[in-house]
């Protein structure tokens, strides 16, 4: 096990025993070893009420194989050392004397898990000092022991006798003393400057806040929204109805376009009535019986933090139709921000006339989220809203198009074919849930299903006005506030590309990026134990949204890469891809082509169809070496040469072709693979305890997982890449393809960072369609390419970690 811990700060003694006293404990200097010892060491122990209940705590904690804390309490200059605090500290920190570490020797685990220690404790000052660290670092359940101490009460009691409650900051970060079981849970509805359902009415918003119970004590606090369009459900036999068959046939397409053919024009702003207000209200009318759904943001609710969900327009209760990612979703998201910051309004109820404003919040935001909710973080960040102070978006879409096509293909999100963008809008479209709100704007929504069909383009594939209008990479130059962004190195479903070509494109801005890159497939990394992401985010929160000035942004590093060989190991760069160096191979030509070209004949569709595969068997089965694999008469396989040394890949990879068909159109495929037998990681966490992340006192519980090894594999899939033979330089201009006749292709393959031991070696496999990832044509197509006219450019990173 590795704790890798970030957010830990080391400040000067001074501020340390001032901090100390904050939280009650005795943290006088110069006051006597023993005083100090009797008085602190039981405050460690809050779930015990009384001064019985806590020397029955400390007599279960050994300090070594004959005492316990409790004797080490009552005679610490007989008892008190670094071995014994640390064989005791351990314990509280979650681990077991003989089965993690022996009680004799805790340093030599401390120091392979990677816990802080100091070296001499005999004094009050390396007392305190040892007290101080011990509260700062991680524990076996993820959180920080401090952390640990508030979720057994600790905290409990801290704003008793207060007039008004008040913030703790303990090491830069804020701590959970605000009571979660005490939440003001209301709806309200924001007015927005839309009008989607075409009605003449501007589109209302539900929204539903979780707000600690201080705020009604006066305190005011910063929000975590989180713009979250399958907050009220989904329809998921509807989009059993309209999801799509993959196309069996690929279109030759004959009209090409050009850079202002496909750039969006923006809508022109709509004159609307505002919404009557006949009276103000402090107090909502509605209950908000939905549950929060992302655990980082449950756990800053005892933290002083407000959590707010809006659905956006055309989600169960708020006005509007789904839009899937267009601009506006991204007013949806926007209105929202405006009404917290005070400068929209809202009403108690959606019929009626009575206002409502944040009067709660300090006017600081950030949004939250993972997946579409990430995205349209993403989208409200590029409007440049005052108030947004911070996003954190994880596995996040940054351009539909590199969600739902590819170099003018069409392409499957993660496998799940026949998924669209109108798939995507039915699935969300909640409002349909109440049959009475939904059957009075049926037709209008009919209507906006089929604009979506026709603007999204199956037949094609090609970049169009329609998905320019849903890139915001086109907007980030209005992006103000500062950004982290997460995403899985492994994962297909929101491709690798959306975060590195939204890294690159921040760089110039004047504004902090943080990118953390995980091993994983399309998940969340505030419970993966590993990585003290929760503690790095309360730093980074209470730098943006209270003020604290804690060297956030100097603390957490610009880029995090988890190791993909050696568990639990997290790398930090200034930058992705750099310092690097390109790697061209010059020749694909090796021993085992003979001549100047190879060739194979697609016929995946066939072989999927009579083995009645899934995407995941194909996805398999596509990277299985040798003739073992279904597919290896329909691919192209060519072992790369051993670099004979360890080398990591780090960058985009690019790829060009030159090749002749026997068809006028074709899908070509290619990927790079990891090759030898070796136990790889999976790309799937496991589950380390199943309630152990505790996020509150009395409060909820989240998993805690780790990725690790899985069982001995040949191979495994670095990274992959789609193109339309059509579409050779980008995906709106087209090329006629004679069959027979040459032509070339370049393209990129999906960002990665791996590292690659020097006792395997990467392979580059070249096919036609992808039966995981894109259309699946039954005509048989004979692919020929010259291997001597194409070049792989593989990106090396050449400095060390």
């Amino acid at each position: 096990m590795k704790l890798n811990q970030i957010a830990r700060l080391t400040p000067d003694t001074t501020t340390q025993y001032a901090e100390l006293k904050a939280l009650g404990f005795n943290a006088a200097p110069a006051e006597d070893l023993t005083t100090l010892v009797q008085s602190d060491l039981p405050l460690l122990f809050p779930e015990a009420y009384s001064a019985a209940a806590k020397r029955e705590a400390l007599a279960n904690i050994a300090i070594d194989e004959t005492h316990t804390l409790r004797d080490l309490v009552e005679a610490p200059a007989q008892w008190l050392n670094a071995t014994t605090f640390y064989a005791a500290a351990l314990q509280l920190l979650g681990f077991e004397p003989f089965t993690d570490y022996q009680l004799s020797d805790p340093a030599s685990f401390m120091a392979a898990t990677q816990l802080p220690a100091v070296e001499t404790i005999a004094t009050s000052a390396d007392f305190l000092q040892a007290l101080y660290l011990l509260l700062t670092t991680r524990t076996k359940h993820l959180v920080n022991y401090l952390d640990d101490l508030a979720n057994r009460g600790f905290f409990a009691h801290y704003q008793d006798g207060k007039e008004t409650p008040t913030y703790l900051f303990f090491n830069g970060k804020a701590q959970a003393v605000f009571d979660p079981r005490k939440l003001v849970r209301e709806v309200v509805w924001v007015e927005s400057d839309l009008d989607t359902d075409h009605d003449g009415q501007r589109d209302l918003l539900e929204t539903t806040i979780f707000r600690p119970a201080a705020t009604d004590q006066g305190v005011k606090m910063p929000v975590l929204f989180t713009a979250n369009p399958y907050f009220h459900g989904t329809n998921d036999e509807a989009v059993k109805a309209i999801t799509h068959v993959p196309d069996p046939h690929l279109a030759v397409k004959t009209v090409s376009h050009t850079k202002a053919d496909v750039t969006a024009t923006p809508a022109e702003p709509v004159t609307l009535p505002h919404k009557a207000i006949e009276q103000t209200s402090t107090i909502a009318e509605v209950y908000a019986d939905e549950q929060g759904i992302y655990s980082l943001n449950d756990f800053f609710l005892s933290r002083g933090f407000v959590t707010v969900y809006s659905a956006g327009v055309g989600t169960r209760g708020s006005d509007g139709l789904r839009t899937t990612g267009d601009p506006a979703e991204t007013a949806s998201a926007v209105a929202v921000i405006e009404w917290l910051t005070g400068k929209r309004p809202a009403f108690t109820t959606r019929d009626g006339h009575t206002a409502i404003k944040a009067w709660w919040c300090n006017g600081n935001v950030a949004m939250t989220g993972k997946s579409y909710l990430g995205t349209l973080s993403i989208a409200a960040a590029t409007s440049g809203v005052e108030g947004l102070k911070t996003i954190i978006s994880e596995s996040a879409i940054s351009s539909w198009y590199d969600y739902y096509r590819e170099n003018g293909l069409v392409v499957a999100p993660g496998g799940f074919q026949g998924e669209d963008a109108d798939v995507l809008a039915v699935d969300t479209y909640s409002r349909q849930k109440r049959t009475g709100d939904f059957l009075r704007v049926k037709p209008k929504w009919d209507q906006a299903l089929a604009e979506i069909a026709a603007g999204q383009d199956r037949t094609t594939g090609d970049y169009n006005a329609w998905w320019d209008a849903r890139n915001y990479r086109n907007n980030l130059a209005n992006i103000t506030c500062d950004v982290v962004s997460v995403h899985g190195l492994n994962d297909w479903n929101v491709k690798p590309k959306n975060v590195i070509k939204l890294w690159q494109g921040l760089q110039a801005l004047p504004i902090a990026h943080k990118l953390f890159l995980h091993q994983g497939q399309h998940v969340y990394l505030n419970n993966v134990l590993s990585l003290d992401f929760t503690d790095q985010m309360n730093l980074w929160l209470s730098y943006e949204l209270l003020g604290v000035e804690n060297g956030a942004k100097d603390v957490i590093p610009d880029l995090t890469v988890q190791d993909n060989v050696t568990p639990q190991t997290w790398h930090h760069y200034s930058d992705f891809g750099a310092p690097a160096a390109d790697h061209p191979v010059q020749s694909l030509t090796l021993d085992q082509a003979t001549g100047r070209g190879a060739s194979f004949v697609d016929d995946a569709t066939a072989i999927f169809t009579a083995h009645h595969q899934t995407s995941d068997d194909f996805e398999a089965e596509i990277v299985r070496p040798g003739k073992n694999s279904l597919y290896n008469d329909v691919r192209l396989w060519l072992d790369l040469p051993a670099f004979g040394n360890e080398v990591t890949l780090e960058g985009i990879p690019t790829l060009k072709l030159r090749l002749w068909i026997d068809q006028p159109t074709a899908i070509i495929s290619a990927r790079l693979v990891d090759v030898g037998d070796a136990k790889r990681f999976t790309p799937n966490a496991s589950v380390i305890e199943a309630s152990g992340y505790q996020l509150g006192y009395d409060f909820k519980a989240d998993r805690i997982v780790e990725f690790g090894e899985g069982t001995e594999s040949a191979s495994k899939l670095i990274t992959f890449g789609h193109v339309n033979a059509q579409n050779p330089t980008n995906a709106y201009e087209i090329q006629q393809i004679e069959p027979g006749k040459p032509f070339t292709v370049d393209f990129e393959l999906q960002p990665t960072h791996y590292r690659l031991p020097k006792d395997r070696h990467l392979a580059l496999i070249i096919h036609g369609a992808d039966m995981a990832q894109t259309q699946r044509p039954t005509t048989i197509t004979n692919y020929h390419i010259d291997l001597q006219a194409s070049i792989l450019h593989l990106p090396l990173r050449t400095d060390e970690h």
